[in-house]
């Protein structure tokens, strides 16, 4: 299984060492084709680049079946035009994502993202639990198991007001033909094109939520995501009116738990299997509620008590 990474990044020599590490040091059975993407640097960031191009050319020792790491360096008119321009410098590949030069992968993400998509063929779009660290990379908040319902997604309601926790960009992988069939990102968008290409996805396709750590969103000063204000009016400014009232009856439904999505679960080491959760009846429970519902309908079941 080949893996197609992008980085993005502007002027980010303090995290992206991090980062850069968090993608190089997966272990497994796939190979990794990693391009960073640079908007035009004036700090240290090219030669940090630069410095890793020479080390990766003098063997640097990896624990995949193989690394391409390559850079280039150009304007670009925002985060989602630098994306799409990294992936156009990438080949064929079986997964993909991006990952922000703030942010880090967890150790084993690449190998249970291949393991999952080798043996589910019909699963085309992943997502872990949702975690932030704090700006010195120590863990903030590991999330439950979240309900992305396919119907909810398309409609819009994970911005942060009328559903939580947002769709974690830093911990989704995604089948480079939905990509393809969706056109990649709108990079009209400064702030929510990941919130944009979501709702395209989920046209074509569940959200599989797996119940595992991915990826790490950092809580750091100055980030772009933090102006809240002008995010929200730029998700509004894409939505039509009539997209404005499906949004309204998606969050009514997401409220009353009137859904069910998928999961990806072990149960006591076994092999990773795909569920259909019910949204829980314990909704301040999180994620921890929506597995004691689905363990409750299943022994009703079981015991012939089903409502």
């Amino acid at each position: 299984m080949h893996f197609n990474i992008v980085t993005t990044v502007f002027n980010g020599e303090r995290f992206f060492n991090e980062t850069l590490l968090s993608v190089v040091s997966q272990a497994g059975d796939f190979s990794i084709r990693y391009h960073v993407q640079d908007a035009g640097s004036t700090d240290g960031t090219l030669k940090l680049l630069e410095g890793w191009r020479k080390r990766f050319d003098e063997g640097f020792p990896i624990s995949c079946r193989g690394i391409e790491f390559t850079y280039a360096s150009e304007p670009d008119s925002g985060l989602y035009d630098g994306v799409n321009k990294g992936f156009a410098h990438c080949g064929p590949a079986d997964v993909m994502t991006w990952i922000n030069a703030d942010d880090r992968f967890e150790q084993g993400a690449f190998g249970t993202v291949a393991t999952i998509l080798r043996n589910f063929p019909d699963i085309d779009w992943v997502t872990g639990r949702p975690t932030t660290i704090t700006e010195s990379g120590e863990f903030l908040y590991m999330a439950p198991v979240r309900a992305y319902p396919r119907r909810a997604i398309e409609a819009g309601i994970f911005e942060g007001r009328f559903a939580m926790p947002f769709i974690q960009q830093e911990g989704s992988f995604w089948r480079p033909h939905l990509w393809d069939k969706v056109g990649g990102l709108n990079a009209s968008f400064r702030l929510a094109g990941d919130f944009d290409l979501w709702r395209r996805f989920a046209r074509e396709t569940e959200l599989v939520s797996v119940d595992a750590i991915f990826g790490c969103f950092r809580l750091r000063d100055g980030q772009l995501s933090a102006d809240r204000k002008s995010y929200h009016a730029e998700v509004d400014a894409s939505l039509s009116p009539a997209e404005v009232k499906a949004r309204a009856k998606a969050s009514f439904m997401y409220k009353v738990r009137g859904y069910k999505y998928p999961v990806m679960t072990r149960h006591q080491g076994g092999p990773w299997v795909r569920e259909c959760w019910p949204m829980s009846v314990l909704p301040f429970l999180g994620g921890r509620g929506f597995k004691l519902e689905h363990w409750r309908l299943q022994a009703t079941g079981y015991l012939g008590l089903a409502d």
